[in-house]
């Protein structure tokens, strides 16, 4: 009985033949007449096997009086046998990109004015989501906001932002609410995410490409249904809107949430208020270098600088005071100073003011 085997149906050898190369290896010089009697099948059957494994480069005849075969080396025809099929893949993939370019130009073109696919539950937003960041060759824009019902973590990102492709992401505020979320979106950050925060967004949304987008349809849960729109006016309608609310968004600093180290202890003698040093400072003229600070933001105290940040994220008092590791009492007193000082209404508001003088 020849050995059973299906691993090499992946380069094109059927289960038969594996058999019989299997059974080849294992007996190098066997003869045809052997091969028929363990595995029970015809001399034709066999002679046509060994002919396919052959021409694979699997096995090589032995000449002499009584014909015999061996198995030639597994590992360089193997790995001879993937490199023909990456060829043909790599082939494929350029057919691929080809039909894709003949699609949308016909699709632009249609009547209808592109696809609206309505897509049914969460689950299946989900699958689209990381389909069409399968498929981003340039750009990515997203809304982010709550709620979220499926796994933050987007492990295609990262992979994807070192390939080149860009990523550009509005937050709101109650994004950073959720443990870990700011170490998150830092770590992305550092890898090439361009992100910014709004106090509220509409939806959420993913744009790939200015071509494709995907959204739910409705923002209270659950979830139930959503949309993916290819190639219409509504697509560049939803680009349009990202990037006026880009312009009015505010830059996320993850260096002021993590890299500043420890606030400072809360017994420290109280320096010059921030505002005091600060509000009539000029913002950073545009040639400042990346990272640079106004001549007042290097006079605030650290836990200055990453409070005014945190503000300028829009976090809630709660979040904010386990950031800086303060109690929600002593930060909502420095939190009505900075709002007086700085003549704002809101906390967002006062961040805003922060970011826009170079405080932050």
């Amino acid at each position: 009985m020849l050995e059973e085997g299906r691993a090499l149906e992946v380069v094109g050898i059927s289960a038969f033949d594996e058999r019989v190369y299997r059974g080849v290896l294992a007996s190098p010089g066997i003869t045809v007449q052997e091969l028929v009697r363990r595995s029970g099948e015809s001399a034709g059957r066999i002679q046509s096997s060994l002919s396919r494994l052959r021409a694979k480069g699997l096995v090589s005849r032995l000449w002499g009086r009584s014909p015999r075969w061996t198995a030639t080396n597994p590992g360089a025809a193997i790995r001879s046998l993937v490199r023909g099929m990456q060829g043909e893949l790599d082939r494929l993939t350029d057919t691929a990109d080809e039909l894709e370019a003949t699609f949308r130009t016909v699709g632009q073109g249609t009547e209808e004015g592109g696809q609206l696919e309505v897509l049914a539950g969460p689950e299946e937003q989900a699958r689209w989501y990381v389909r069409l960041q399968q498929e981003a060759k340039e750009e990515v824009l997203t809304f982010d906001r709550p709620p979220y019902v499926l796994d933050y973590h987007n492990p295609l990102q990262t992979g994807l932002l070192r390939s080149g492709v860009r990523y550009r992401t509005i937050y709101v505020p109650e994004a950073f609410d959720h443990a870990g979320a700011l170490d998150e979106v830092g770590s992305l950050i550092k890898a090439g995410e361009e992100a910014r925060v709004l106090p509220e967004l509409p939806f959420k949304m993913a744009i790939v490409d200015r071509w494709r987008a995907v959204m739910p349809l409705q923002m209270d849960p659950p979830l139930t249904r959503g949309v993916l729109i290819t190639g219409s006016t509504m697509v560049m309608a939803l680009v349009e809107l990202f990037e006026r609310m880009w312009r009015e968004a505010l830059p996320v600093r993850p260096e002021l949430w993590q890299e500043l180290g420890d606030p400072e202890p809360e017994t420290t003698a109280p320096g010059p208020p921030a505002a005091d040093l600060a509000l009539d400072a000029e913002p950073l003229s545009p040639g400042s270098p990346a990272g640079a600070v106004s001549p007042a933001a290097s006079a605030l105290s650290l836990e200055d600088r990453r409070l005014l940040a945190l503000l300028a994220a829009g976090l809630k008092d709660d979040a904010i005071a386990r950031q800086l590791g303060t109690s929600p009492r002593s930060l909502r007193r420095r939190l009505r100073h900075l709002l007086d000082e700085l003549n704002a209404e809101t906390r967002f508001q006062a961040g805003a003011q922060a970011s826009r003088r170079g405080l932050v």
